[in-house]
Protein backbone atom coordinates (compact mmCIF):
# COMPACT_ATOMS: atom_id res chain seq x y z
CA UNK A 1 0.00 0.00 0.00
CA UNK A 2 1.30 3.43 -0.85
CA UNK A 3 1.09 6.02 1.92
CA UNK A 4 0.50 9.68 1.23
CA UNK A 5 3.98 11.21 1.16
CA UNK A 6 3.52 14.37 3.14
CA UNK A 7 1.15 15.91 5.63
CA UNK A 8 1.92 18.90 7.79
CA UNK A 9 -0.57 20.30 10.29
CA UNK A 10 -0.03 23.97 10.95
CA UNK A 11 -0.41 25.24 14.49
CA UNK A 12 1.06 28.41 16.02
CA UNK A 13 2.24 28.02 19.57
CA UNK A 14 3.75 30.48 22.03
CA UNK A 15 5.33 28.29 24.63
CA UNK A 16 7.90 29.70 27.03
CA UNK A 17 10.03 27.06 28.73
CA UNK A 18 12.53 28.28 31.31
CA UNK A 19 14.17 25.05 32.45
CA UNK A 20 17.62 24.51 31.00
CA UNK A 21 19.26 21.18 30.22
CA UNK A 22 22.87 20.10 30.24
CA UNK A 23 24.68 18.82 27.17
CA UNK A 24 24.04 15.14 26.51
CA UNK A 25 26.61 12.54 25.63
CA UNK A 26 27.30 12.13 21.93
CA UNK A 27 26.43 8.91 20.13
CA UNK A 28 28.73 7.24 17.63
CA UNK A 29 28.22 8.82 14.23
CA UNK A 30 28.31 5.76 12.07
CA UNK A 31 27.76 7.84 8.90
CA UNK A 32 29.04 6.73 5.52
CA UNK A 33 29.73 8.74 2.38
CA UNK A 34 27.02 8.46 -0.28
CA UNK A 35 28.20 7.28 -3.65
CA UNK A 36 28.60 10.10 -6.15
CA UNK A 37 26.11 8.50 -8.49
CA UNK A 38 23.30 8.66 -5.92
CA UNK A 39 23.01 12.46 -5.83
CA UNK A 40 23.85 14.58 -8.90
CA UNK A 41 26.82 16.86 -8.25
CA UNK A 42 25.83 20.49 -7.75
CA UNK A 43 22.23 19.87 -6.69
CA UNK A 44 21.02 21.24 -3.36
CA UNK A 45 20.89 17.68 -2.05
CA UNK A 46 24.57 17.26 -2.90
CA UNK A 47 25.61 20.70 -1.64
CA UNK A 48 23.73 20.35 1.64
CA UNK A 49 24.18 16.59 1.96
CA UNK A 50 26.38 16.94 5.05
CA UNK A 51 24.23 19.69 6.57
CA UNK A 52 21.51 19.48 9.19
CA UNK A 53 18.70 22.04 9.39
CA UNK A 54 17.29 22.20 12.90
CA UNK A 55 14.30 24.09 14.24
CA UNK A 56 10.55 24.34 14.08
CA UNK A 57 8.00 23.49 11.41
CA UNK A 58 8.99 26.48 9.28
CA UNK A 59 12.42 25.03 8.56
CA UNK A 60 10.77 21.59 8.45
CA UNK A 61 9.26 22.67 5.14
CA UNK A 62 12.61 21.95 3.50
CA UNK A 63 11.44 18.35 3.07
CA UNK A 64 8.40 19.47 1.04
CA UNK A 65 8.40 18.16 -2.52
CA UNK A 66 11.41 16.00 -1.51
CA UNK A 67 13.63 19.09 -1.74
CA UNK A 68 15.90 17.69 0.99
CA UNK A 69 15.85 14.23 2.57
CA UNK A 70 14.30 13.98 6.01
CA UNK A 71 17.71 12.89 7.37
CA UNK A 72 18.97 16.45 6.72
CA UNK A 73 16.11 18.19 8.51
CA UNK A 74 14.90 18.26 12.13
CA UNK A 75 11.92 20.59 11.97
CA UNK A 76 9.18 19.96 14.51
CA UNK A 77 5.69 21.40 14.78
CA UNK A 78 5.66 23.77 17.75
CA UNK A 79 9.35 23.20 18.45
CA UNK A 80 11.13 25.69 20.69
CA UNK A 81 14.77 26.21 21.57
CA UNK A 82 14.17 24.00 24.61
CA UNK A 83 12.82 21.26 22.35
CA UNK A 84 16.06 21.37 20.41
CA UNK A 85 18.11 21.28 23.60
CA UNK A 86 16.20 18.20 24.70
CA UNK A 87 17.17 16.51 21.43
CA UNK A 88 20.72 17.75 21.02
CA UNK A 89 22.00 14.15 21.10
CA UNK A 90 20.09 13.50 17.90
CA UNK A 91 21.86 16.40 16.20
CA UNK A 92 25.20 14.98 17.25
CA UNK A 93 24.33 11.42 16.20
CA UNK A 94 23.77 12.52 12.59
CA UNK A 95 27.32 13.91 12.41
CA UNK A 96 26.70 16.98 10.24
CA UNK A 97 29.57 19.20 9.12
CA UNK A 98 27.20 22.21 8.92
CA UNK A 99 24.35 22.96 11.33
CA UNK A 100 21.72 25.56 10.42
CA UNK A 101 19.60 26.64 13.41
CA UNK A 102 16.21 28.20 12.63
CA UNK A 103 13.61 28.70 15.36
CA UNK A 104 12.07 31.35 17.56
CA UNK A 105 8.46 32.06 16.66
CA UNK A 106 7.26 29.50 19.20
CA UNK A 107 9.42 31.16 21.87
CA UNK A 108 7.72 34.55 21.56
CA UNK A 109 5.62 35.56 24.53
CA UNK A 110 4.73 38.04 27.20
CA UNK A 111 6.14 39.63 29.23
CA UNK A 112 8.59 40.35 26.43
CA UNK A 113 11.65 40.94 28.59
CA UNK A 114 11.22 37.59 30.35
CA UNK A 115 10.63 35.76 27.08
CA UNK A 116 13.65 37.44 25.50
CA UNK A 117 15.94 36.53 28.42
CA UNK A 118 14.77 32.90 28.40
CA UNK A 119 15.25 32.73 24.64
CA UNK A 120 18.79 34.12 24.87
CA UNK A 121 19.79 31.78 27.72
CA UNK A 122 18.45 28.67 26.00
CA UNK A 123 19.83 29.56 22.56
CA UNK A 124 23.25 30.28 24.07
CA UNK A 125 23.24 26.91 25.82
CA UNK A 126 22.18 25.21 22.57
CA UNK A 127 25.06 26.75 20.61
CA UNK A 128 27.48 25.86 23.41
CA UNK A 129 26.29 22.24 23.40
CA UNK A 130 26.63 21.87 19.64
CA UNK A 131 30.09 23.45 19.60
CA UNK A 132 31.22 21.20 22.43
CA UNK A 133 29.85 17.97 20.97
CA UNK A 134 30.52 18.78 17.30
CA UNK A 135 33.69 20.89 17.47
CA UNK A 136 34.44 20.50 13.77
CA UNK A 137 30.96 21.52 12.63
CA UNK A 138 30.23 24.98 11.28
CA UNK A 139 27.19 26.52 12.99
CA UNK A 140 24.86 29.06 11.40
CA UNK A 141 22.09 30.93 13.20
CA UNK A 142 19.25 31.97 10.88
CA UNK A 143 17.13 34.99 11.67
CA UNK A 144 13.50 34.38 12.61
CA UNK A 145 11.25 34.88 9.59
CA UNK A 146 8.55 37.57 9.81
CA UNK A 147 4.79 37.12 9.93
CA UNK A 148 2.90 38.14 6.79
CA UNK A 149 1.94 41.80 7.03
CA UNK A 150 -1.68 41.01 6.17
CA UNK A 151 -1.96 38.71 9.19
CA UNK A 152 -3.93 40.17 12.12
CA UNK A 153 -1.13 39.16 14.52
CA UNK A 154 1.72 40.70 12.53
CA UNK A 155 1.55 44.05 14.36
CA UNK A 156 2.07 42.19 17.64
CA UNK A 157 4.52 39.52 16.59
CA UNK A 158 6.83 41.21 14.08
CA UNK A 159 8.21 43.77 16.57
CA UNK A 160 8.93 40.88 18.94
CA UNK A 161 10.63 38.98 16.12
CA UNK A 162 12.84 42.00 15.41
CA UNK A 163 13.79 42.15 19.09
CA UNK A 164 14.59 38.44 19.18
CA UNK A 165 16.66 38.74 15.99
CA UNK A 166 18.75 41.46 17.63
CA UNK A 167 19.37 39.02 20.48
CA UNK A 168 20.36 36.30 18.00
CA UNK A 169 22.77 38.54 16.12
CA UNK A 170 24.47 39.64 19.36
CA UNK A 171 24.65 36.08 20.72
CA UNK A 172 26.10 34.71 17.46
CA UNK A 173 28.84 37.34 17.46
CA UNK A 174 29.74 36.57 21.09
CA UNK A 175 29.84 32.82 20.44
CA UNK A 176 31.83 33.04 17.22
CA UNK A 177 29.16 31.50 15.00
CA UNK A 178 27.65 32.98 11.86
CA UNK A 179 24.37 34.87 11.86
CA UNK A 180 22.45 34.83 8.59
CA UNK A 181 19.90 37.61 8.13
CA UNK A 182 17.08 36.31 5.92
CA UNK A 183 15.49 39.74 5.47
CA UNK A 184 16.97 40.24 1.94
CA UNK A 185 14.92 37.26 0.72
CA UNK A 186 11.72 39.11 1.56
CA UNK A 187 12.92 42.32 -0.08
CA UNK A 188 14.05 40.61 -3.28
CA UNK A 189 11.16 38.16 -3.74
CA UNK A 190 7.41 38.20 -3.38
CA UNK A 191 7.14 35.42 -0.81
CA UNK A 192 3.90 33.48 -0.66
CA UNK A 193 2.71 32.52 2.81
CA UNK A 194 0.39 29.72 3.81
CA UNK A 195 -3.04 30.59 5.18
CA UNK A 196 -1.76 31.05 8.74
CA UNK A 197 0.54 33.90 7.69
CA UNK A 198 3.53 32.32 9.42
CA UNK A 199 4.51 29.30 7.31
CA UNK A 200 5.33 29.37 3.61
CA UNK A 201 4.25 27.68 0.43
CA UNK A 202 6.65 25.16 -1.08
CA UNK A 203 7.99 27.75 -3.52
CA UNK A 204 9.80 29.53 -0.68
CA UNK A 205 12.25 26.75 0.07
CA UNK A 206 14.29 26.61 -3.17
CA UNK A 207 14.69 30.38 -2.80
CA UNK A 208 15.90 29.90 0.77
CA UNK A 209 18.44 27.25 -0.20
CA UNK A 210 19.73 29.32 -3.11
CA UNK A 211 20.22 32.24 -0.72
CA UNK A 212 22.03 30.06 1.83
CA UNK A 213 24.16 28.48 -0.90
CA UNK A 214 25.40 31.91 -2.01
CA UNK A 215 25.70 33.35 1.50
CA UNK A 216 27.81 30.46 2.77
CA UNK A 217 29.65 29.82 -0.53
CA UNK A 218 28.71 26.20 0.13
CA UNK A 219 29.98 25.01 -3.26
CA UNK A 220 33.55 25.89 -2.23
CA UNK A 221 33.36 24.79 1.40
CA UNK A 222 34.90 21.62 2.75
CA UNK A 223 32.09 19.19 3.53
CA UNK A 224 32.13 15.95 5.45
CA UNK A 225 30.30 12.68 4.76
CA UNK A 226 26.67 13.00 3.79
CA UNK A 227 24.16 12.62 6.60
CA UNK A 228 22.57 9.21 6.20
CA UNK A 229 19.31 7.70 7.42
CA UNK A 230 19.81 4.89 9.98
CA UNK A 231 16.08 4.35 10.45
CA UNK A 232 15.11 2.51 7.27
CA UNK A 233 14.28 -0.66 9.20
CA UNK A 234 11.76 1.17 11.38
CA UNK A 235 10.26 2.97 8.41
CA UNK A 236 9.85 -0.31 6.56
CA UNK A 237 8.37 -2.10 9.56
CA UNK A 238 5.74 0.61 10.10
CA UNK A 239 5.16 1.59 6.47
CA UNK A 240 1.51 0.52 6.69
CA UNK A 241 0.96 2.10 10.10
CA UNK A 242 -0.02 5.54 11.33
CA UNK A 243 0.84 6.88 14.78
CA UNK A 244 -1.93 9.18 16.01
CA UNK A 245 -1.57 11.31 19.11
CA UNK A 246 0.31 14.19 20.68
CA UNK A 247 3.92 15.34 20.71
CA UNK A 248 5.11 12.19 22.48
CA UNK A 249 4.48 10.50 19.13
CA UNK A 250 5.29 13.60 17.10
CA UNK A 251 8.93 13.10 18.03
CA UNK A 252 8.94 10.00 15.82
CA UNK A 253 8.89 12.17 12.70
CA UNK A 254 10.91 15.02 14.22
CA UNK A 255 13.71 12.55 14.98
CA UNK A 256 13.27 10.86 11.58
CA UNK A 257 12.48 7.49 13.16
CA UNK A 258 9.41 7.30 10.91
CA UNK A 259 8.36 9.11 7.76
CA UNK A 260 6.22 12.18 8.35
CA UNK A 261 3.36 10.58 6.43
CA UNK A 262 3.15 7.91 9.13
CA UNK A 263 2.72 10.31 12.04
CA UNK A 264 -0.23 12.58 12.89
CA UNK A 265 0.72 13.98 16.26
CA UNK A 266 0.65 17.76 16.79
CA UNK A 267 2.05 19.35 19.88
CA UNK A 268 -0.53 19.76 22.65
CA UNK A 269 -3.06 17.42 21.04
CA UNK A 270 -6.00 16.17 23.11
CA UNK A 271 -8.78 13.73 22.27
CA UNK A 272 -11.02 16.62 21.18
CA UNK A 273 -8.26 18.04 19.01
CA UNK A 274 -7.59 14.64 17.44
CA UNK A 275 -11.16 13.88 16.32
CA UNK A 276 -10.96 16.25 13.32
CA UNK A 277 -7.81 14.43 12.18
CA UNK A 278 -9.69 11.18 11.62
CA UNK A 279 -10.45 12.26 8.05
CA UNK A 280 -6.74 12.67 7.36
CA UNK A 281 -6.04 9.34 9.02
CA UNK A 282 -8.68 7.63 6.90
CA UNK A 283 -7.18 9.06 3.69
CA UNK A 284 -3.94 7.22 4.46
CA UNK A 285 -5.74 3.84 4.69
CA UNK A 286 -3.33 2.31 7.21
CA UNK A 287 -3.45 -1.32 8.26
CA UNK A 288 -2.42 -0.44 11.82
CA UNK A 289 -3.23 2.65 13.90
CA UNK A 290 -1.23 3.29 17.07
CA UNK A 291 -2.93 5.84 19.35
CA UNK A 292 -1.20 7.55 22.26
CA UNK A 293 -3.21 10.30 23.95
CA UNK A 294 -3.87 11.37 27.50
CA UNK A 295 -0.85 13.29 28.76
CA UNK A 296 -2.64 16.53 27.88
CA UNK A 297 -6.19 15.32 28.60
CA UNK A 298 -5.35 14.28 32.14
CA UNK A 299 -4.76 17.93 33.02
CA UNK A 300 -8.04 19.05 31.47
CA UNK A 301 -10.73 16.42 32.15
CA UNK A 302 -11.77 13.79 34.64
CA UNK A 303 -11.55 10.06 34.07
CA UNK A 304 -15.14 9.63 32.91
CA UNK A 305 -14.86 12.40 30.33
CA UNK A 306 -11.58 10.94 29.15
CA UNK A 307 -13.06 7.48 28.61
CA UNK A 308 -16.11 8.79 26.76
CA UNK A 309 -14.02 10.97 24.46
CA UNK A 310 -11.69 8.06 23.77
CA UNK A 311 -14.73 5.93 22.94
CA UNK A 312 -15.88 8.57 20.45
CA UNK A 313 -12.46 8.58 18.81
CA UNK A 314 -12.37 4.80 18.51
CA UNK A 315 -15.91 4.73 17.06
CA UNK A 316 -15.02 7.44 14.56
CA UNK A 317 -11.91 5.60 13.37
CA UNK A 318 -13.73 2.29 13.12
CA UNK A 319 -16.45 3.93 11.07
CA UNK A 320 -13.89 5.27 8.59
CA UNK A 321 -11.41 2.37 8.75
CA UNK A 322 -13.34 -0.80 9.59
CA UNK A 323 -10.45 -3.08 8.57
CA UNK A 324 -7.65 -1.28 10.40
CA UNK A 325 -6.16 -2.80 13.55
CA UNK A 326 -6.28 -0.29 16.41
CA UNK A 327 -3.63 -0.33 19.14
CA UNK A 328 -4.37 1.89 22.14
CA UNK A 329 -1.15 2.72 24.00
CA UNK A 330 -1.10 3.37 27.73
CA UNK A 331 -0.27 6.86 28.99
CA UNK A 332 3.44 6.86 29.87
CA UNK A 333 4.58 7.77 33.37
CA UNK A 334 6.21 11.13 34.06
CA UNK A 335 9.32 12.06 36.01
CA UNK A 336 9.07 13.09 39.66
CA UNK A 337 9.76 16.72 38.75
CA UNK A 338 6.74 16.81 36.44
CA UNK A 339 4.54 15.22 39.11
CA UNK A 340 5.50 17.96 41.54
CA UNK A 341 4.57 20.60 38.97
CA UNK A 342 1.28 18.92 38.01
CA UNK A 343 -0.24 16.70 40.73
CA UNK A 344 -2.90 15.39 38.34
CA UNK A 345 -0.25 13.22 36.71
CA UNK A 346 -0.67 11.03 39.78
CA UNK A 347 -3.91 9.84 38.14
CA UNK A 348 -2.10 8.22 35.20
CA UNK A 349 -2.45 4.74 36.68
CA UNK A 350 -6.22 5.19 37.22
CA UNK A 351 -6.68 6.59 33.72
CA UNK A 352 -4.78 3.67 32.23
CA UNK A 353 -6.91 1.16 34.13
CA UNK A 354 -10.06 2.84 32.81
CA UNK A 355 -8.57 2.86 29.32
CA UNK A 356 -7.79 -0.84 29.51
CA UNK A 357 -11.36 -1.56 30.58
CA UNK A 358 -12.65 0.47 27.64
CA UNK A 359 -10.48 -1.41 25.13
CA UNK A 360 -11.68 -4.72 26.55
CA UNK A 361 -15.27 -3.56 26.19
CA UNK A 362 -14.95 -2.32 22.60
CA UNK A 363 -12.61 -5.16 21.55
CA UNK A 364 -9.51 -3.27 20.50
CA UNK A 365 -5.88 -3.90 21.41
CA UNK A 366 -4.52 -2.32 24.60
CA UNK A 367 -0.73 -1.96 24.71
CA UNK A 368 0.76 -1.54 28.16
CA UNK A 369 3.99 0.44 27.80
CA UNK A 370 5.17 -0.14 31.36
CA UNK A 371 7.58 -3.00 30.39
CA UNK A 372 9.63 -0.47 28.41
CA UNK A 373 10.20 1.56 31.56
CA UNK A 374 10.88 -1.56 33.62
CA UNK A 375 13.61 -2.86 31.32
CA UNK A 376 15.24 0.37 30.09
CA UNK A 377 16.71 3.41 31.78
CA UNK A 378 14.45 6.08 30.33
CA UNK A 379 15.77 9.61 30.05
CA UNK A 380 13.22 12.40 30.23
CA UNK A 381 13.39 15.79 28.55
CA UNK A 382 13.59 18.92 30.72
CA UNK A 383 9.83 19.04 31.33
CA UNK A 384 9.76 15.51 32.75
CA UNK A 385 6.93 14.49 30.40
CA UNK A 386 8.62 14.16 27.02
CA UNK A 387 11.56 11.88 26.33
CA UNK A 388 15.11 12.09 25.12
CA UNK A 389 15.83 10.55 21.69
CA UNK A 390 17.12 7.28 23.17
CA UNK A 391 13.57 6.38 24.27
CA UNK A 392 12.26 5.82 20.76
CA UNK A 393 14.31 2.82 19.53
CA UNK A 394 13.16 0.57 22.44
CA UNK A 395 9.66 2.01 22.04
CA UNK A 396 9.51 1.03 18.36
CA UNK A 397 11.21 -2.31 18.97
CA UNK A 398 8.52 -3.07 21.54
CA UNK A 399 5.74 -2.28 19.05
CA UNK A 400 7.28 -4.04 16.04
CA UNK A 401 5.92 -7.36 17.19
CA UNK A 402 2.39 -6.06 16.64
CA UNK A 403 2.81 -5.42 12.92
CA UNK A 404 4.42 -8.71 11.90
Amino acid sequence: MKMVKRWVSIVLSTVILSTLVACGAADDKGNTQLAATQVPVGTVQELFGSSLFVGDSIIGGLTNDDLLPEANVMGGLGATVQTTLDNVEEIVSRGPSHVFLSMGQNDLGEPLEEAKNTFEQEYTMLVDCIKELLPAARVYVLSITPIEEASPVSALMNPQIETFNEVLQKMAKEKGVEYIDLAPIFRQHKIQYDEDGSHFTNAFYPILLDYLKEWTDMANQSRGPAVTDPNEAYKAAFSDSVFLGDSLLGALSYLNKLDQANVIAPRGATLDFTLPNVEKLASLVPEHVFILLGSNDIRLSDKQEFVERYRQLIDSIRNKLPKAKLHILSIPPVAEEALKQEPRYADITDFNQALEQLTDEVKVDFVDLSPIFATNKIHYAADGVHFKPDFYPPFLDYLKELVK
